[in-house]
């Protein structure tokens, strides 16, 4: 069974399973039989989806990262399993779309789940959150419909691989449907809901949203409007390298001066959709998939961790701002050094995946003549040093306001200990990307 089937699967007879300690055992053995299925290069296995062996070294990080999340989890959320494993299924289906008809499809059906991963509302503050993604989201999808609108009345067809071309009514409705996709990708002007949303949802939903979500649209992004990137010309590269400046300046310089913890590391998501568009800009690269490739596997580990660290002192001591952190260090120093690595990897830090991430997609840029670019994306990545040392300032060298210890929780700590592996394996180890994206 391919795992897309099974893990389909599995979400439909989820719900049959009473208690959530039973679902989670199986939610990890789906998992596990799915990645291994993976690992032997099983794929979706249906028309229009086809696999590569960048796509299956992903969806393989995918699965572990997903497991992680499954670790996270209480018992109680048994609703958030079931939606888990649709996401997963459906990540899958995009990123091995091979035609714009497999890709829409799949994406919907993303965005779907996503409406339902947040309508799980417990405040005002998660009802404005949902709402705004709600719009957000349907914004998106009649973007991208009126692009692929556009391409069928130019006489193409949407059920076979997109190639290069030059036809300028082509390149225009195909542009707009990166458009409606760049909406959820939260690249500027685009951006402005999810600052909002990541902040203001649950935030195990806001892991899923930002780091999940994201990374998995970036990705089958990049791998299905390659031909369409290599046939822009050098105005629309220019146009996109501005994109890119402005996402990540703008998302860099407004985390700045956030107070809330969960709002910063949302403009800090946006400022990372600005790298993310680097290996969109610099697509004359050889290395330009192995940039987005590395760009998706680090973040995926990045922002998944630091929103689950997020969530278990909110949920454990009410932690929500900046000030709350103060002495985290003294409360429990786990939580404090891995809640440090991540966000260092966030901010670039050598040895940590978010490092080489970087350093791969500068080098993208810089071989693609992109130098501009590539040195403010440079003093970009300084700049937010700046606010992700604030926070580490915080936990290691400030009183506690509450000294109340933090207890260490088993499924918590073994799920960040796999996303703190990733972080320092991509780190360190680069020919594995390198391999399967050549």
């Amino acid at each position: 069974m391919s795992p897309f089937a099974l893990l389909f699967g599995g979400a439909l007879l989820s719900p049959l399973i009473q208690g959530g300690y039973w679902l989670k055992g199986l939610t990890l053995l789906l998992l596990t039989i799915a990645g291994y299925n993976i690992w032997l290069g099983e794929g979706v296995g249906l028309a229009f989806f086809a696999q590569t062996d960048a796509i299956r070294f992903f969806e393989g990080i995918l699965v572990l990262v997903a497991a992680a999340l499954v670790l996270h989890l209480d018992d109680t959320e048994s609703g958030r399993l079931t939606q888990l494993l649709f996401i997963v299924a459906g990540s899958m289906a995009l990123l091995e779309s091979t035609t714009l008809l497999s890709f829409v499809i799949s994406f919907e059906a993303l965005s779907i789940i996503s409406f339902v991963l947040v309508s799980n509302i417990n405040s005002e503050k998660q009802a404005e959150g949902a709402i705004k993604l709600f719009f957000a989201g349907a914004t998106s999808t009649g973007i991208v419909l009126l692009g692929l609108a556009l391409f069928t009345l130019s006489g193409q067809s949407v059920d076979t691989p997109l190639a290069a071309t030059q036809d300028s009514f082509v390149l225009v409705s195909l542009f707009i449907v990166l458009i409606g996709i760049f909406y959820k990708l939260t690249i500027f002007p685009m951006h402005a809901w999810a600052a909002d949303s990541y902040a203001q949802v649950n935030h195990v939903d806001a892991a899923i949203l930002s780091a999940v979500m994201k990374t998995v649209v970036a990705l089958a992004t990049f791998q299905l409007f390659s031909p369409l990137l290599t046939s822009l010309n050098q105005n629309m590269i220019i146009g996109l390298a501005i994109l890119a400046v402005v996402t990540m300046t703008l998302g860099n310089l407004l985390a700045l001066y956030q107070k809330n913890i969960a709002k910063m590391l949302a403009y800090s998501s946006i400022a990372h959709a600005g790298y993310m568009l680097i290996p969109f800009a610099a697509i004359a690269s050889h290395d330009a998939p192995t940039a987005i490739l590395y760009l998706a596997i680090a973040y995926l580990f990045m922002q998944t961790a630091v929103f689950l660290i997020l969530d278990r002192l909110h949920k454990d001591q009410g932690i929500a701002s900046v000030e709350d952190l103060k002495g985290l260090a003294r409360k429990n120093p786990l939580y404090a050094l891995l809640f440090s690595v991540q966000l260092f990897s966030l901010a670039g830090i050598p040895l940590l995946a978010g490092f080489l991430a970087k350093a791969v997609a500068f080098y993208a840029g810089v071989d693609a003549g992109l130098w501009p670019l590539v040195l403010i994306a440079l003093l970009n990545s300084a700049l937010s040093v700046a606010y992700y040392a604030w926070l580490v300032k915080q936990m290691y060298f400030d009183e506690a306001y509450n000294p109340q210890p933090i207890i260490n929780k088993a499924g918590f700590v073994w799920s960040e200990l796999i996303l703190l592996a990733g972080t320092l394996y991509f780190g360190v180890v680069a020919v594995d990307v390198f391999r399967v994206a050549s």
